[in-house]
């Protein structure tokens, strides 16, 4: 019997005969199986639930252990033992009900004894008045209706985020940037639209109407070449319907962020070459995505970290221009990847420090490792085809194609280990084949021999 099994079991209310002393309450049998498991296993993330409903609480635990078992859940009613639980063990997060939430003295205690301990706030329909100031606090609201695997999600960004920016190059990057872009409005109303039960596209449509720079700039992407749809449309209607829900938020968020800045004076540096590179590789990820996983929903998944990966590069040449051409001659004169002139010069990348950025925006966590990790997906613990391979995949694609920024310096290559590693390494011609992209056999034999070498090495 599982675990979990032994959660769900209960005595059998015809068993009066046994003692009351020797009876196992549930309580008692949920404590030992948690106990079994603890022992058996090494927690990494250790989460305080305080003033949650048990019950709920109970529940959650359950759902937690399944989606991520080397978790360790604790629940506490009051403030005063929250505080005393911080005082005596490290926790990565801790999960507040929202009447917690408003106590100032556990805020202010928080922030003493672990200003670096993730906060989440779990509100109701009542207290989205209290949405806005909990956020601004530093803490994370989010609906007490989210699920368990809505919970993990949210946890695990805020911690991955946490340990990009702790960081000795990004906290030094990060200070040195006084101009990082906003959420943009459209961005918040348009997914608002989305998530809403009664949500409608007709009424995205408008909101973009409404929006002349934005309905230029979609209008613009829906007629280019990316899309070959060979006839114009003038419609924003008609261009949101195509596009469909997700392509239409993300190409919203990109050009929002983008609009923010004017076009940066740094050496080397072409925002409209960013931007026409990063449509590219929006494409060819989705379609790689979804001739590998046949999955819509991956595939507009892989469009929008396509869409997002170069982000960081923006951001770099309005606040660093400087160092952007220090980065720029490393990677033409000395003929380093991008990667490797960034970490000389700044101690990170652009890739990281844009997936900073999304992170805080709320942006699902396969989606910023894609884009955190795209130039260095070995960095990433995948065992099969994620979004990340559709972004690296595509990146090196748009490099072959002649489309990439740097292009004449030195282009984008595949990482073999990882595709090794996710055991694709041989669809490479495939993926090729699917972006109507010329395939490369000297290519399979190159890998074959790097294959090879590795292996002799192991052994």
């Amino acid at each position: 019997m599982g675990l979990f099994d032994t959660f769900k079991k209960t005595t059998p209310s015809k068993q009066k005969a046994a003692s009351v002393s020797a009876s196992i309450s549930m309580t008692d049998r949920r404590e030992k199986a948690i106990a079994a498991v603890i022992a058996d296993r090494k927690i990494e993330q250790r989460i305080l639930f305080v003033g949650v409903d048990v019950p709920w609480f109970q529940r959650i635990e359950c759902d937690l252990l399944r989606l991520q078992p080397k978790w360790g859940c604790s629940q506490v009613s009051h403030a005063a033992q929250a505080v005393a639980a911080l005082q005596t063990t490290t926790f990565g997060a801790i999960v507040l009900h929202a009447a917690v939430a408003a106590d100032i003295d556990l805020l202010a205690a928080l922030e003493k004894l672990n200003s670096a301990v993730i906060r989440v706030v779990l509100y109701s329909s009542g207290d989205t008045t209290q949405v806005a100031r909990w956020g601004a606090s530093g803490a994370n609201p989010l609906p007490q209706s989210t699920d368990a695997a809505g919970l993990s999600a949210t946890v695990s960004r805020l911690i991955r985020v946490q340990e990009w920016m702790a960081d000795a190059g990004m906290k030094k990057l990060l200070g040195q940037c006084r101009k990082l872009p906003a959420l943009p409005r459209l961005y918040s109303q348009v997914t608002a639209e989305l998530s809403s039960p009664n949500g409608s596209i007709e009424v995205v449509a408008q909101c973009i109407a409404q929006d002349p720079v934005m309905t230029a700039k979609l209008l613009q992407v829906v007629n280019s070449a990316f899309f070959a749809l060979g006839r114009e449309v003038t419609d924003p209607t008609e261009a949101v319907m195509f596009l469909g829900a997700e392509r239409t938020r993300s190409l919203i968020l990109l050009a929002g962020v983008f609009t923010q800045f004017e076009s940066p004076k740094c050496p080397g540096f072409s925002a409209d070459q960013i931007w026409n590179h990063s449509l590219q590789v929006g494409a060819l990820a989705r379609t790689v995505a979804l001739a590998e996983t046949k999955n819509a929903k991956t595939a507009e998944a892989a469009f929008s970290a396509g869409l997002m990966h170069d982000m960081g590069k923006l951001i770099l040449a309005a606040n660093v221009p400087v160092m952007c051409g220090s980065i720029e001659q490393l990677h033409a004169g000395k003929k380093l990847t991008q990667r490797e002139a960034e970490l000389q010069v700044l101690g990170t990348t652009h890739a990281e420090l844009a997936a900073c950025l999304l992170g805080t925006w709320g942006l699902p966590l396969p989606v910023l490792e894609a884009v955190a990790w795209h130039h260095a997906p070995m960095r990433s613990a995948d065992e099969s085809f994620s979004l990340l391979t559709a972004v690296h995949v595509a990146n090196v694609f748009a490099y072959e194609l002649g489309r990439g920024p740097g292009t004449a310096a030195l282009p984008e290559k595949f990482d073999h280990g990882y595709l090794d590693q996710i055991a694709l390494g041989d669809r490479r011609n495939d993926w090729r084949l699917a972006c109507d992209i010329p395939v490369k056999r000297e290519e399979d034999m190159e890998h074959a021999v790097l294959r090879a070498r590795r292996a002799a090495k192991r052994n």
